[in-house]
């Protein structure tokens, strides 16, 4: 008898404790759920299938994406600089250079002008740039998923793959029995794989939700690109010095960086100077080598935008430091520093 009633309470207990595991799973989703429904009333960023935690709120006007100066500062360029008395921007990436102008519908890319949907603008007293513009600049493709409130963004260097829905599946917030649709999808829409993980695909939807879905509801695999490998340059890149072109004060002809590099024009004049030179010498390795700064602002400005134009005809860039020259500032912006001690 007495085991019967221990055997009773014990199954009990397991029951209440399962039932207790269920309430907490769907007091979890519901949190989630309200948390997602808060977020929604601002438009949300996802960058690479990653959300992205923003400094100030997307804007949008006439079908153009705009994006704050701090966030495209934290994204993609932690170099960039607006001039406030000219009014203009200045921002790279890789192989890119774009200078806009408070208001105007034209950007200068790589010395190119490009015309644009929408322009440099203030939103509440902060600086915005027209992130549907910059796609070209920044390597990326994006799209606004009205439904989701999102917009989508991926850098085209990743790969990026999609698969077709065979019949009507639902995208589950994470693996399990008891996991929340988060989205139905029809037959014949696409999704994007993020991952393969045994029978289950992970994958964005067309609205940008990421989820879980079984392999066996979809098929026909596309592969839209693969990633893009970047060959690793090395400091023994730069050790013949006859294939190697030195840019300094004396070939460069600047007495002084706070005068030849004051503004983009100045610095832009030098560094198509340059560009020419290195052209003619018909070598690809550069290193810049500049032992007296008055201004390093002004120089580092120069190294800035002078690496991408060469970067975009193929060619190696490094720096010599001095005690001028911080690496932690630089060693990004170039392909090598090297050290004084360094030949």
């Amino acid at each position: 008898m007495r085991k019967k009633k221990s055997k009773k309470f014990l199954i009990r207990r397991i029951l209440a404790i399962f039932i207790l595991l269920i309430l907490v799973v769907i007091s979890g989703e519901l949190v989630q759920d309200l948390s997602n429904k808060n977020q929604q009333k601002q438009t949300r960023l996802l960058y690479n299938n990653e959300l992205v935690s923003l400094i100030h709120p997307i804007q949008q006007e006439d079908g153009v994406i705009y994006l704050s100066e701090e966030d495209v500062k934290t994204i993609f360029d932690d170099t960039i600089y607006y001039n406030v008395g000219d009014k203009e921007l200045i921002t790279t990436f890789n192989k890119h250079v774009a200078v806009l102008h408070l208001e105007e519908t034209q950007m200068l890319v790589n010395d190119s002008n490009i015309q644009m949907q929408g322009k440099l603008k203030e939103f509440d007293s902060q600086i915005y740039l027209p992130l549907t513009d910059l796609e070209i600049v920044y390597d990326i493709e994006t799209e606004y998923a009205k439904n989701t409130n999102m917009v989508i963004m991926d850098s085209t260097a990743k790969a990026k793959s999609r698969v077709m829905t065979m019949k009507k599946t639902k995208v589950k917030a994470r693996k399990g029995p008891f996991a929340k649709t988060l989205e139905t999808v029809k037959p014949g829409e696409y999704l994007y794989v993020i991952a393969e993980e045994g029978n289950l695909q992970k994958v964005r939807t067309t609205a940008g939700n990421l989820g879980y879905v079984k392999s066996k509801k979809v098929f026909n695999k596309e592969v839209l690109r693969e990633d893009w490998v970047e060959k690793v340059v090395e400091s023994s890149d730069f050790q013949d010095t006859d294939e190697l072109f030195i840019i300094n004060q004396e070939n460069t002809k600047v007495t002084t960086t706070s005068t030849a590099f004051a503004t983009y024009a100045q610095r832009n004049k030098v560094i198509n100077e340059v560009y020419a030179a290195i052209i003619q010498s018909g070598k690809y390795a550069v290193c810049i080598d500049f032992q007296e700064i008055d201004d390093i602002h002004c120089f580092y400005r120069f190294v800035i935008e002078l690496t991408p134009k060469l970067r975009e005809s193929g060619m190696k860039v490094a720096l010599k430091l001095n005690q001028q020259i911080e690496e932690e500032k630089m060693k990004n912006v170039v392909d090598v520093c090297i050290r004084e001690d360094k030949k």
